[in-house]
């Protein structure tokens, strides 16, 4: 029996994180250690052949207004990342907002920290909006609870589980350069306002975060509505 790779996730506890480690379940060939705060990252990865760093904040409100702690929490801990791991293949879990927001403190942090890559030895993996897990968060928290959502109305976004994230994330461990997840269609916020019978209002610019080339086993957008209608019974 050949030897499991092994695999270091920093973040284990977050979001994408987490998914990671529960698609782990799914790969005999894999040997997963999660690292979280607090724990010694040099002995923690030092076996790994590879590290996935999911350990970047996805608060992109907050990133906005605190550049200057987002900068030190994202472009220099993965400085230091690096720096501590020279020798380690790296998969840095990113953001579409590398690519569509490079105006906003947010966008351009996540764009430092992917320049901090090798493009011959590591992994870029950008993501855009997520659901899934037992709490909503972003756009789709504001729908549902009649908020303001400071985007406009027209922004498209290609809604996709996390789940799937973390399942393809450990697919393509082994690949280099840079790829997009998401699903393979989108939804215009005005359209899922419809949809949710939501009374928010909307203020500000078109924040459309649509995946270029998605995996081919992509999913529909579509299929969050599968779980909002889910996830309402949970909470009823």
């Amino acid at each position: 029996m050949a030897p499991k790779q092994r695999i270091a996730v920093i973040g284990a506890n977050g979001f994408v994180g987490s998914a990671i480690c529960r698609a782990a379940n799914s790969f005999e060939n894999l040997k997963i250690t999660s690292v979280v705060r607090g724990m010694n990252l040099l002995e923690a990865c030092q076996n790994a052949d590879v590290v996935i760093h999911t350990a970047n904040t996805g608060r992109r409100y907050w990133a906005n207004q605190n550049p200057e702690k987002d900068f030190l929490d994202s472009v220099e801990k993965t400085k230091q990342f690096k720096q501590l791991l020279p020798n380690k293949k790296f998969l840095l879990v990113s953001s579409t907002s590398a690519r569509t927001q490079l105006d906003t403190a947010y966008g351009k942090h996540r764009k430092s920290c992917e320049l901090l890559m090798d493009p011959k030895r590591d992994l870029v993996v950008r993501i855009g909006a997520m659901y899934g897990g037992e709490k909503i968060g972003g756009a789709l928290f504001d729908l549902l609870n009649h908020n303001k959502i400071y985007v406009a109305e027209t922004t498209r976004y290609a809604f996709v589980d996390v789940n799937y994230c973390g399942r393809k994330i450990l697919e393509v461990v082994n690949q280099t350069g840079l790829m997009e997840l998401g699903a393979r269609t989108s939804i215009e916020l005005s359209d899922l306002k419809k949809r949710l019978k939501s009374k928010s209002e909307f203020e500000g610019i078109d924040d459309s975060q649509i995946p270029i080339d998605p995996p081919e086993d992509a999913p529909s957008a579509e299929e969050i509505f599968s779980y909002l209608a889910g996830f309402r019974l949970k909470c009823s």
